[in-house]
């Protein structure tokens, strides 16, 4: 077997190759530049099972051959031992006579060179057997045509010299028979013409050109499957897997190239085929209902999605999809808290502090001037007041508003996670570290916003750390000896006392001043006064209720709401107000009766109420109680601090370890202050 050397092959042009010896394969060789450029051409000296091998040596070089062609006998072996399109070269009905013709012309002239010959006799050669239509044609005719037949390669000698005993001048026969009936001195025509071979070029290369079209769409959706985490499988109308992934092979515990060709329900019985196969396309909406469901495959439970696959109206397969719950469910989680982080910088804006409080607006004209400038800023105030709501407006009001916004607090993470989480760390830097290390929250924040909150709980090894970023404007992960630049503002906020915390030691002096550059203290919801506690309210019930709540309902709740609470201290500030606006609109049908806010309901739904909240009008005539001779300013501090302590103690049931989280202090700080006397 020989193959014609060929240069690379364009992977946009289709394949086509040839097989053929001897006179058939010299012709199609002869007339290949009828597709020259239009086709990448190889051609294969070879027959029968020669020719069966080279194509499959072919196939595990994994060359992409669109089409043969072939011709007689040595086609037809290659049709039924192939799995590819064979164009064969037909001989036809002119092409037969111009033969007839040239092989008459051929045995005339050889018996005229014999005195006395007897009449000019041809021998038509077919593979098979006989040709009947060839016998009843020299019976009409008497032109002295006689048919033979070969079986085979090795019958073709058997054949020439058949002709030769029965007296053959000349033959007709393809191309083994005809070369060597020319060995033998018998004058030859090959059998094909050359305009059979032009035509078998000619409907070859448009199914070459089908072939590579549909190969291309295949390799795509390949591609696209391949990408899918998800399992996929398509089938045709007889349920033979046409495509599937990886992951789907998997499943079904073979390779994809074994799979191919098989009966889907062999590997996974469970997949039905013929319900969905038997789904039209106007079953669509129907069928949209039913077509998910829970299966076990190979011992995994999986939710399978199916789907017909509709070609030109028609239901032409089925399509498949595996998705393992546990991938889905992570799958949420991960895309809820991308959500999350992508809309915490782009939540608040400097107007949304409300108010017409001298306060606050002096607070929105502080954060408008300070987002402007790029230097640190400290919010201090108590908890409840604004802070954050504060640290993204300036945010978003400053020119890193299309830049990440990231935010930590500081109280919430134990001092080695909070290093972690704040500079990141290399691969190994520890037991447990993720493979690739994790980039921190100071290095993911480059060109845009960190916000510390609760930076007074932040332990000072970590100050140490945090100072060194502001002041060098780079960060070094845990692990690593190699400093990474950034550029970020930072925003820190706190409701403790950091100028205090200064004087006891309890924090870095020089971390103080570097993030004291620009100061905002927010104040209470008392300071603000009864006019922005009333607005507040408003904003968050319109909030809570949606556009479409009775404003006259609203608006007697309200009313209600600011009468009952026009002495409260309010020391939750904005939270506390925000929760009670929140039991105002979740219980607001409870509270009212016949038009009007019942007092009694309200005690239920509002039992701070219960105390009283101002002056009690009926104790204005009573006797002042004696007054108390003064406490020092010292131990009325400690004694403040001794009731917060047994306040927090009892909101968690004595759990010291509980109250010391909450107030950021250790264990024998919390014992040293309560004992303390004062």
């Amino acid at each position: 077997m020989n193959e014609t050397a060929t240069p690379a092959p364009d992977a946009r042009l289709p394949t086509v190759v040839t097989v053929g010896r001897h006179g058939i394969g010299r012709t199609l060789e002869r007339l290949a530049p009828v597709v020259a450029g239009q086709v990448n051409l190889l051609h294969l000296s070879a027959a029968f099972d020669d020719a069966v091998r080279a194509v499959h040596a072919l196939q595990k070089k994994k060359m992409p051959v669109d089409v043969l062609i072939a011709a007689g006998a040595s086609g037809d072996w290659l049709r039924e031992h192939v799995d590819i399109p064979v164009v064969m070269v037909e001989v036809r009905g002119f092409d037969l006579l111009h033969a007839l013709s040239e092989a008459r012309r051929l045995a005339l002239a050889a018996s005229a060179a014999v005195p006395g010959g007897e009449p000019p006799r041809i021998g038509l050669v077919s593979y098979g057997g006989p040709s009947p239509e060839v016998a009843q044609f020299e019976a009409m005719f008497g032109i002295g045509i006689s048919p033979f037949s070969y079986q085979g390669a090795d019958d073709a000698a058997a054949c020439v010299q058949a002709m030769q005993q029965a007296g053959m001048q000349a033959v007709v026969a393809p191309g083994l028979v005809a070369e060597l009936a020319e060995r033998a001195g018998m004058a030859s025509v090959l059998l094909y013409a050359e305009g059979a071979v032009r035509k078998a070029y000619a409907e070859a290369l448009l199914l070459a050109r089908h072939r590579h079209a549909q190969r291309a769409r295949h390799q795509r959706l390949e591609t696209v499957l391949h990408q899918l985490q998800d399992g996929v499988v398509t089938v045709d109308l007889q349920g033979r897997i046409q495509a599937l992934n990886p992951t789907m092979a998997g499943l079904l515990g073979a390779s994809v190239a074994s799979l191919h060709g098989r009966p889907l329900e062999q590997f996974a019985p469970q997949l039905s085929v013929g319900r969905t196969l038997s789904t039209g396309p106007a079953d669509g909406a129907r069928e949209a209902e039913a077509a998910e469901d829970v299966v076990q495959i190979a011992g995994r439970t999986l939710s399978v999605r199916r789907a017909p696959i509709v070609e030109n109206g028609e239901v032409t397969g089925a399509l498949f999809a595996c998705s393992d719950p546990v991938v889905i469910q992570r799958a949420d989680r991960h895309l809820r808290a991308s959500s999350r982080q992508q809309h915490v910088g782009a939540r608040w804006r400097i107007d949304d502090y409300a108010g017409e409080s001298p306060a606050a607006q002096r607070i929105r004209g502080l954060a408008r001037q300070f987002a402007a400038s790029d230097a640190t800023v400290l919010i201090q105030g108590a908890s409840g007041t604004g802070k954050e709501l504060l640290a993204q407006g300036m945010h978003r009001a400053s020119r890193r508003a299309a830049q990440p916004f990231l935010a930590v607090n500081c109280a919430a993470l134990g001092e080695s996670l909070l290093e972690s989480e704040l500079f990141g760390y290399e691969e190994g830097a520890f037991t447990g570290a993720r493979r690739g290390g994790k980039t921190g929250l100071v290095e993911a924040a480059h060109t845009g916003t960190l916000f510390l909150d609760e930076i007074g709980d932040m332990p000072l090894p970590l100050q140490s750390r945090l100072l060194r970023v502001l002041q060098e404007r780079e960060v070094l992960r845990v692990g690593s000896t190699t400093p990474v630049p950034m550029d970020i503002r930072v925003i820190a906020a706190t409701h403790a006392d950091l100028a205090a915390q200064v004087a006891r030691g309890a924090f870095r002096r020089d971390l103080y001043y570097r993030l004291a550059v620009l100061r905002i203290q927010t104040p209470t919801l008392r300071e603000r006064g009864a006019g922005d506690v009333a607005a507040l309210a408003q904003a968050l019930l319109a909030q809570r209720l949606g556009p479409a709540h009775d404003a006259a309902q609203a608006a007697l709740l309200l009313r209600a709401l600011q009468a009952r609470t026009a002495a409260y201290a309010w020391p939750g500030n904005i939270r506390e107000l925000g929760n009670w606006v929140e039991r105002l609109a979740a219980c607001r049908d409870h509270l009212l009766r016949n038009g009007a806010v019942d007092p009694d309901r309200w005690l239920e739904v509002f039992p701070e109420c219960a105390a009283p909240l101002a002056a009690d009008p009926q104790s204005v005539d009573q006797e002042p109680p004696p007054l108390q001779e003064p406490m020092p300013l010292k131990d009325a501090r400690r004694l403040a601090e001794r009731e917060r302590l047994r306040e927090v103690l009892a909101s968690v049931q004595g759990h010291q370890g509980k109250a010391c989280e909450i107030l950021g202090i250790s264990r024998a700080t919390l014992w040293r202050r309560l004992k303390a006397a004062p």
